[in-house]
């Protein structure tokens, strides 16, 4: 039984090896192979087309819709969106105040703007997520 637990011990340790150099390999002909323009198309091109093959399904049987999948993506983003629009209202806050501080029209200015355009990005994040509907009600 000793003899048989070795030999399985062996094989294992020469699978790993193996498995171990073949990587290396690979990564280093990868590796050699971004390093032209040729390569990095050979291996580029058929990633970008595998990721293409995503099968897509109407409705399911779990009674799942267009309009359910919509509100479930803009429920995920509206949040999102609403706190990025936050963020760029408060740095919006910043640029105004030290533009006023330094007297700084030209600061003034793209401060009050950044502000606004945060306060919209809010408000639209705000909005978008109740008013989109695929049936037109």
């Amino acid at each position: 039984m000793n003899r048989f637990t070795k030999a399985i011990d062996n094989v294992q340790t020469k699978a790993a090896e193996i498995g171990a150099r073949a990587t290396l390999t690979a990564t280093n002909s990868v590796g050699r192979l971004m390093t032209t323009r040729a390569g990095k198309v050979m291996l580029a091109v058929p990633m970008a087309m595998s990721a293409c093959t995503v099968n897509a399904y109407a409705a399911g049987n779990s009674g799942s819709t267009a309009q359910g999948m919509i509100d479930g993506i803009m429920g995920i983003l509206g949040p999102g969106v609403i706190g990025l629009g936050s963020l760029v209202a408060i740095v919006g806050g910043i640029q105004t105040g030290v533009g006023f501080k330094d007297d700084n029209a030209d600061g003034k200015t793209r401060g009050f703007q950044t502000l606004i355009g945060g306060a919209i990005i809010a408000a639209v994040g705000a909005l978008v997520p109740t008013t989109i509907s695929i049936s037109g009600s």
